[in-house]
């Protein structure tokens, strides 16, 4: 797994005893899975040859940002919405724990699904190609899922989302300060908030996956099967858009191919304009802060990571304040 401060290491004894408490069968295999950087996860195999994913949140009392706190919550709900609202393949939750009683963290057992991470795979150009059209529609899916209230599900929503954008940045900007560092970025992001509040209340509360990223996204037999999706939250769905080529680092003018595809899926179309380019300059912004201010609960100085948020962050920032 990949290394990191927020992870929980649970020894044998406790994944044994947990799936045994839910009825799931003797573990006869445990090996870490994935590459998150937040929780820890595993791959179990049970006495009857039922592969599951085990996925423990970081312990408590260990430092993470405000909106990570009970994060796994919203992660369970996510996956509910999806089983519920549409026929997105993603993992069944089986068993939800939040006693802490066997391991000493939140923990819930899933669908272990069958497949691998785009990100470590050869994908030739037709593959791709379709992969990016089962992306898009999987996110006018996702979008068509209403919300009554803007935020994290796990944490305070409001009625606008410019009043939640604000909440959510000024959280992390706090965040900061605890942590002993300031960020003038930032600071001037929330400026950015205000200046187009007006723009900002006329979008609608939809649901928003926000970490659409290769790693979170399984490929077999010519299928998608989403995965991770903790970070989502009720809000625009223009944010959705990061994640897709050229990239975090580019405004929303260089995404037309995807803009496209998407608006032939979509109910709700997207058409770019100033408005559009803005509000989507405006959550490239919050991802920015994400990255700054995660670097100082999760890596050391010398750590490569804590160096690439550093660097991505910086890029992300100076391109949507062109914008903005």
């Amino acid at each position: 797994m990949v290394e990191s401060k927020t992870k929980y290491e649970a020894s044998i004894e406790e994944i044994n005893a947990l799936f045994l408490r839910n009825g799931l069968g003797s573990v006869t295999n445990i090996s870490p899975l994935g590459n998150g950087e937040f929780n820890a996860a595993y791959e179990v195999t049970c006495d009857d040859g039922t592969r599951y994913a085990l996925k423990i949140a970081p312990p408590e009392g260990m430092k993470v940002l405000s909106y990570e706190e009970n994060m796994m919550e919203s992660e369970v709900f996510w996956y509910e919405m999806m089983h519920e609202n549409t026929d997105i393949l993603c993992p069944k939750v089986y068993a939800v724990d939040f006693s802490r009683e066997i391991i000493g963290c939140n923990c819930f057992i899933m669908q272990m699904m069958e497949g691998k991470p785009l990100t470590e795979l050869n994908l030739s150009d037709d593959e791709r190609d379709s992969i990016l059209r089962q992306k898009l529609s999987v996110l006018s899916k996702i979008h068509r899922i209403q919300g009554t209230g803007f935020g994290y599900r796990h944490r305070q929503r409001y009625s606008t989302w410019d009043e939640a954008l604000k909440s959510m940045a000024d959280s992390l900007i706090s965040d900061c300060r605890a942590l002993g560092y300031e960020t003038p970025y930032g600071e001037r992001f929330v400026g950015y908030i205000e200046k187009h509040a007006d723009l900002l209340k006329t979008v609608p509360c939809r649901m928003v996956n926000f970490d659409l990223w290769d790693s979170n996204v399984l490929y077999n037999d010519g299928k998608i099967c989403l995965i991770d999706p903790e970070r989502g939250f009720w809000g625009d769905t223009i944010g959705d858009f990061i994640t897709l080529a050229p990239g975090q680092k580019s405004p929303l003018s260089e995404k037309k191919e995807a803009l496209e595809i998407y608006n032939s899926f979509a109910e709700e179309k997207i058409v770019l304009s100033k408005e559009t380019e803005i509000r989507y300059a405006l959550t490239v912004c919050y991802l920015a802060l994400i990255e700054e201010v995660e670097k100082y609960v999760r890596y050391e100085p010398d750590n490569p990571n804590y160096i690439r948020n550093t660097v991505d962050a910086k890029a992300m920032y100076e391109m949507a304040f062109e914008i903005l």
